[in-house]
């Protein structure tokens, strides 16, 4: 709900930004959770390798617009910027996952799909394809927060101690019927 520059600084610059000051106090039993989305999943953000390494690479001074070239201006419309950023969220959580390693430490990220929050309420209004989203979702509703807070809970946890470098989707089954499994009857 920003413009294409503030999302892609927030979601992803912002999440490289905060690893990398958070880096050097990580040690065994570390474990941290970044947020993605099921967005990328959906919009098909299967990054090309000229892509991939600027995505990689969030912290460069350049960045917003060495991507902007490199994608042309389809990124600057704000869902696909969003969708973007969280693919470049995964990217940085298998990446940070050799950095951390070493230590003992752990990250992964979790992707939300749609959740029945204020906010998500708040992008519903503006965007009903939202609604048919939920319409489409196998367990017939939105998410709730404490749903995603559990999941979240449970990849910091000791019990999860091996969970590392990847993403865990929390959307009720959404990806998998948008992405050909069809309807639930």
């Amino acid at each position: 709900m920003a413009g294409w520059r503030r999302i892609l600084t927030v979601d992803l610059v912002g999440t490289a930004m905060l690893a990398e000051a958070l880096r050097p106090l990580a040690t065994t039993g570390t474990a941290i959770a970044c947020f993605a989305s099921m967005a990328p999943l959906l919009a098909n953000t299967e990054a090309a390798p000229a892509v991939a390494a600027i995505l990689d690479d969030p912290l460069d001074e350049r960045f917003l617009d060495r991507l902007r070239d490199a994608l042309g201006p389809v990124i600057e419309d704000a869902g696909m910027a969003y969708a973007w950023a969280k693919h470049g969220v995964h990217r940085f959580v298998q990446r940070e996952a050799v950095r951390l390693g070493p230590a003992g430490a752990r990250i992964c990220s979790v992707s939300p799909g749609i959740i029945d929050t204020p906010q998500g309420q708040q992008e519903a209004a503006s965007h009903p394809s939202m609604d048919r989203l939920v319409k489409l979702t196998p367990l017939g509703r939105a998410g709730r927060p404490e749903e995603v807070a559990v999941v979240v809970g449970f990849a910091l946890s000791d019990e999860a101690s091996f969970l590392t470098g990847t993403d865990i989707l929390i959307d009720g089954g959404v990806c998998a019927a948008v992405r050909g499994q069809g309807p639930r009857t």
